[in-house]
């Protein structure tokens, strides 16, 4: 059995988000992103992957295709393949999202706003 304990592997970084692996199967990533305010995950799809996310700790908004919604601590979302996705700590403190990936490989494509059009807020 492997395990392991999510705050032993907290860090954030004053430039850009952190991620981080803590696991990874033949089939799925286990990731933990580390989010300070006014940092993103910035848009992107998985052309063959799905993509489950549960906020941990902070707020913020999560784009999903056309959608934006808001976000708090023990939400989850599932992301479907294909879609594209954004997270964005609009809060005041840290941002904590443990997510799994799969299947594998799991490949990431930049998406640019303009390619998915207005967002609506839901």
């Amino acid at each position: 059995m492997r395990t392991l304990r999510i705050d032993d592997h907290i860090e954030f970084h004053p430039k850009a988000f952190v991620r981080k692996r803590l696991f990874e199967t033949e089939e799925l990533y286990f990731n933990m992103y580390c989010i300070q305010p006014g940092q993103k995950n910035p848009l992107h799809r998985h052309p063959n992957s799905v993509e489950v996310l549960f906020f941990v700790e902070g707020e913020g908004e999560l784009i999903v295709g056309r959608e934006k919604k808001a976000v708090t601590a023990r939400d989850a979302v599932y992301v479907p393949v294909d879609a594209p996705h954004e997270i964005i700590n609009t809060g005041k403190s840290n941002m904590i999202v443990v997510l799994v990936q799969a299947p594998l490989p799991c490949e990431h494509v930049y998406v640019r706003p303009e390619e998915i059009g207005e967002v609506v807020q839901i």
